[in-house]
């Protein structure tokens, strides 16, 4: 009775809380800011095309949306739109110089001279490209009425019809407390024509960004609904806009969350790796690198399986389950294994020798893996076990390269929660460049993994480096952190732990007392938690 008096005034006290907080409101103070911001730019990783191009020579925009070409001296075979290597238009004018007196000519638009159609022979033609927003070559040759055929020429324009693309890196994900300074990343680049400007707009305020990497500060957020919209446009003149919107609040909710804990030492672990080209040198030793993680995991009731950071490709990617090395038709690794065959199989499967999709995402591709592991589709059938916890390991040297809804760290978590009714606790572990890491950055690091880094915070992951030559010491710190998943119960919202708030555990209706500390979003206890029926009360931002 005594411990049920106990739970009866804190749940008052956090009533009380509520009502005292939120039945009045409370005044916005005169230092809050709800619409001034700073812009911080790092122009030097803005990887747009300033105007270069395969034809040489420099281009400046016109008011027809092409470019003022530097016409080679030395005529060799034809050139596109006299020489220019970047345009608006689909229609392209040619102009043919053949070696001999030429009877037939053929355009191919490939590198290859195949396909073409030989065409009775004229000075100079047009051709209405397939392809837009890319690199296009055209091959020419040239054949006289002797059936003489010259080499195969190759010359190659860009054609641009696409405003600049605009990648938000790092935003909230979740409500922000009143007070709190809100931070903004986000990159602009155009491939063809380059960026010509880019305007940021917030609340009534306009503030000129710039190509590459922006950062955007809010200090001292009032309470509100906010969104901040980036307009850019390219050389040729073709725009585009991308908005991020986001809460700052100062309302709390009272939470009550259930969780079963078995005896069951069950947990699925979901390896996510990037296989695209930028990571070829830290594939050629992936097998050593991560050699130590099974060691870690051992007397565990584990499976393991492997999916890449491809978003699309059709048998190994959009979350499918990679094939298991040397096990025909399995794509599950089981603890049931010898330690032996496991390492081995492990080290090769995770040491990917396709190339995959440049376009990494790794947080849609772990929330794809768990959808068709649920829909019981294909090799992720039963991967992931209803009783057991969940653990993503991540590597990959560059962020999340979509925004989408499942490209969100506070999605994926929320969709893990949703899914088993707050059942499983899940840590989302990252070996990426990591922010602020210079020397990864300007090494073997493609970009700074902001989201990844945000979602391993959120769950209590570790965060390694993805440019370290051996990652013996952090793949053990993740295993650990695998283990300590076992530990842990994740929590619906981020808790607020003050004077008048606090986080009450009831285990079969009594108080619980084991030592316990917050890591994101999960309630890590110092031991494994008994077998029970658990209660967790708690307040979060609304």
């Amino acid at each position: 009775m005594k411990n049920l008096g106990l739970m009866t005034v804190f749940l008052a006290g956090m009533m009380l809380a509520g009502c005292l907080e939120n039945g009045q409101g409370t005044e916005v103070p005169s230092n809050l800011n709800n619409g001034d911001f700073s812009v911080i730019t790092d122009p030097g990783q803005d990887t747009s095309n300033n105007g270069g191009g395969q034809n040489g020579g420099n281009t400046t925009p016109d008011d027809g949306g092409s470019s003022t070409p530097q016409q080679p001296s030395e005529p060799d075979g034809f050139y596109i739109n006299k020489g220019q290597a970047l345009t608006s238009s689909t229609n392209l004018m040619l102009d043919f110089y053949p070696p001999f007196y030429a009877a037939y000519t053929k355009v191919s638009e490939n590198d290859t001279c195949t396909g073409g159609v030989w065409a009775g022979y004229a000075d100079a033609g047009s051709f209405v490209s397939s392809k837009i927003n890319q690199n296009v070559p055209l091959s020419v040759q040239f054949r006289d009425h002797d059936g003489r055929m010259s080499s195969c020429y190759v010359r190659s324009i860009f054609i641009d019809q696409a405003g600049p693309d605009i990648v938000f890196a790092k935003y909230p994900s979740a409500p922000v407390e009143e007070g709190l300074d809100v931070e903004i990343v986000f990159s602009v680049t155009d491939p063809g024509a380059g960026v010509a400007e880019v305007t940021c707009q917030f609340a009534n305020t306009s503030k000129p960004c710039a190509a590459g990497q922006n950062k955007i500060l809010f200090p001292k957020m009032a309470g509100g609904d906010y969104t901040l919209t980036v307009l850019a446009k390219d050389k040729l003149g073709f725009s585009s806009q991308k908005s991020v919107s986001f809460k700052v609040s100062s309302l709390y909710k009272q939470m009550a969350q259930n969780v079963k804990v078995n005896e069951y030492k069950k947990v699925d672990i979901l390896f996510v790796i990037d296989n695209s080209g930028s990571m070829a040198y830290e594939q050629k030793s992936m097998a050593s690198r991560v050699r130590n993680f099974l060691d870690v995991v051992k007397g565990l009731d584990w499976q393991i399986a492997v999916t890449t950071t491809d978003p699309v490709h059709k048998t190994l990617g959009d979350g499918r389950l990679v094939p298991l090395y040397g096990k025909t038709g399995s794509y599950i690794l089981t603890s049931a294994v010898s330690d032996a065959d496991a390492r081995y199989t492990l080290g090769m499967t995770l040491q990917r020798p396709e190339t995959g999709s440049g376009s990494e995402q790794g947080i849609y591709v772990a929330y794809r893996a768990i959808e068709r592991s649920l829909a019981a589709a294909g090799g992720n059938t039963n991967f992931i076990r209803p009783d057991a916890q969940l653990a993503v390991v991540l590597i990959s040297d560059e962020d999340e390269s979509a925004n989408g809804p499942k490209n969100d760290p506070a999605n994926f978590v929320k969709f893990v929660q949703d899914s088993f009714a707050g059942q499983k606790s899940m840590s989302f572990h990252s070996i990426i460049a990591r922010p602020g890491d210079k020397a990864c950055l300007n090494g073997e690091g493609y970009s700074a993994g902001y989201r990844y880094e945000q979602i391993s915070k959120l769950t209590g992951g570790v965060i390694g480096d993805v440019c370290a030559t051996d990652y013996a010491a952090q793949v053990q710190g993740i295993a650990e952190g695998v283990r300590k998943t076992l530990k842990s119960i994740t929590l619906s919202c981020a808790p607020i732990v003050d004077s008048m708030r606090s986080i009450l555990v009831l285990k079969d209706g009594q108080v619980y007392n084991g030592t316990s500390k917050m890591e994101g979003l999960n309630l890590v206890f110092d031991g494994m938690l008994p077998a029970g029926n658990y209660e967790v009360y708690y307040s979060c931002l609304k």
